[in-house]
């Protein structure tokens, strides 16, 4: 089984000069290795003609399919058609359906039509018009060298659209795909080197693809299984997994459109339930009450820049934090802010002499289901320290929910 290659460009000089991140190339490469395509390679190029119609011709004899993302607009250094044109002696013609769509566009808009948008209705000969009513910008589709080529808007938006609408479609009804099954083990709190070392002593069969991917406290374990994989023995790997990896895994995701971190699955689960919810930190410096803030049942909350000034607040002394202390302020915290929701609480106090490595940091949840309580220790920079006191919270309050480790999209 031999999964067709696919190849990826991005045009414009805004990418190879960094200027914008290329997301599309990311995010046109994981739908199509889902699909069951191998992608080859990924290509950036500027606005430059020569460099187009040498690389299109380039990719059509050694791919059998082609995405390209930009340099369908208006303006001079948009060349896409006039490469393809010189590329494969396709002369451009007026598409007239496209130019009635592009006028259409501005009609809704209550604006009259530049002059210059009618480049974009100007296609290469035989080329497959892709309507685009999501923007200005139509995409279109050839064959050249028994290579599907196909050159869609740079705007991530219309782009994804036509792709999902347009060419998915096409590609599942005219080409022999073998996709491949990833499953994603979600973990915090351990490292990629010590993940490595607690999975080497499993045994994975030669066809089955380990990954990782880094992602400061929250970092995941790929496995790719190939199509026809035996599933009971593919679900006998993922336990055995889980099971030297303990309890750092967070979630298993199994499909690709489900959410993808640990902050998309806990704010999903508040707005589902309705549940209200009011946090306090010190370490994590405000990136819970900017996670908590994207959901309308946030009720707002409280940053402590140390120690001290918390302590003061709630009338309690500076003496080492315990669970019992822990548990004492979250009954003040409470009373003082006569709270009826959620209380998520971070707090860091100053390591003593033992820990000086390490920063002590407590979690507490709190509510109708009573009060979840532990302690963490945060190491690294301070951005990092503040990163990992975030993610703990919101692990913390995963588990106080009861979300279960099987991510979906329910």
């Amino acid at each position: 089984m031999t999964q067709p290659l696919a190849e990826i460009l991005s045009q414009g000089d805004e990418v190879i000069t960094g200027e914008i991140a290329d997301t599309n190339a990311a995010w046109l490469a994981s739908e199509l290795s889902s699909m069951g395509f191998k992608v080859s390679r990924h290509t950036s190029v500027g606005d430059r003609l020569d460099d187009l119609v040498q690389l299109f011709r380039d990719v059509s004899v050694r791919a059998n399919l082609c995405l390209s993302t930009g340099g369908l607009g208006p303006t001079s250094d948009d060349l896409t058609a006039e490469a393809i044109s010189l590329a494969f002696d396709r002369p451009l013609t007026l598409d007239p359906i496209a130019l009635e769509q592009i006028e259409d566009w501005y009609r809704r808009l209550d604006r009259p039509m530049p002059a210059v948008n009618q480049k974009q209705a100007y296609l290469p000969k035989d080329a497959e018009r892709l309507d685009n009513p999501w923007g200005t910008a139509p995409g279109f589709g050839i064959v050249e060298n028994g290579c599907q080529m196909f050159f869609l808007p740079g705007v991530p938006r219309e782009m994804k659209a036509l792709f999902e609408a347009r060419i998915e479609p096409k590609l599942k009804a005219t080409m022999t795909l073998f996709p491949e099954h990833r499953v994603i083990l979600h973990t915090i709190g351990i490292g990629e080197s010590q993940l490595q070392e607690l999975i080497a002593p499993i045994a994975l069969p030669p066809e089955v693809i380990l990954g990782f991917r880094a992602g400061g406290p929250e970092n995941q374990v790929k496995l790719t299984f190939p199509q026809g994989f035996d599933a009971h023995q593919a679900e006998a790997i993922i336990t055995s997994l889980c099971k030297v990896i303990g309890e750092g895994v967070t979630g298993i995701r199994r499909h690709r459109h489900y959410p993808k971190n640990l902050k998309e699955r806990v704010l999903a689960a508040l707005t589902k339930q309705g549940l209200h919810i009011f946090s306090v930190e010190s370490r994590a410096a405000g990136r819970l009450a900017q996670s908590l803030g994207e959901i309308p049942s946030y009720q707002g909350g409280m940053i402590f820049k140390d120690e001290v000034s918390w302590l003061a607040r709630y009338g309690m002394t500076t003496d080492t934090l315990t669970e019992e202390r822990v548990f004492e302020l979250v009954e003040r915290i409470k009373k003082a802010e006569a709270m009826t929701s959620l209380l998520l609480l971070e707090i860091s106090e100053q390591p003593s002499a033992e820990e000086q490595k390490t920063l002590p940091c407590w979690l507490a949840v709190a509510g109708p289901k009573g009060v979840m309580i532990e302690k963490k220790a945060l190491r690294g920079t301070a951005m990092r320290q503040s990163e990992s006191a975030t993610a703990f919270a919101l692990d913390l309050l995963r588990r106080y929910l009861h979300l279960p480790l099987e991510i979906s999209d329910d």
